[in-house]
């Protein structure tokens, strides 16, 4: 038989989700790898394929590459990626959905910005959504799926 959550329970997960992603964007921005991994489950899985990529573009930025398992590897790839560059990454405004099962789903409008410290390009502006499911694990929410794609991206020349 599933049960539903109380109507206090369910307000309670979606701010302890909220922390969640809060803690996530905090993480990347400061570089503090042992919380980014906190905020994942063991298993999570990342799919950054979208991450480069506009809209209609014609060919696709990512590859098989760019698809995660395992928060070892989610942490790895994150880090290679934001180690050599200033990052400021916001979320706003997310639809969540608690799920009677105990799992939840979320969309979060973003915007990030990227500075970069060398190469043919100084910053990029990205404007998009996180595509993410969440569970409990160890009595705390984590995210469990996470899938970012684009609405735009706007690149400053070096």
């Amino acid at each position: 038989m599933i049960t539903h959550p109380s109507p206090l329970t369910h307000l309670l997960s979606i701010e302890a989700i909220k922390c969640v992603k809060a803690r996530y964007f905090r993480a990347m921005d400061t570089k503090d790898w042992p919380l980014l991994a906190d905020v994942f489950t063991h298993d999570a899985r990342c799919d950054y394929r979208e991450a480069f990529q506009s809209p209609g573009a014609t060919t696709p930025a990512g590859t098989d590459d760019d698809i995660l398992n395992g928060r070892d590897m989610i942490i790895a790839y994150i880090r290679k990626g934001l180690l050599p560059l200033i990052s400021v990454h916001h979320g706003h405004m997310p639809e969540i959905e608690i799920l009677a099962d105990g799992t939840a789903t979320a969309i979060w409008p973003m915007n990030d910005l990227l500075r970069f410290h060398a190469g043919p390009y100084r910053e990029m502006r990205g404007y998009g959504h996180y595509h993410e499911t969440y569970r409990q694990e160890d009595g705390r929410w984590r995210i469990a799926t996470l899938k970012l794609t684009r609405l735009l991206i706007e690149m400053t020349p070096a």
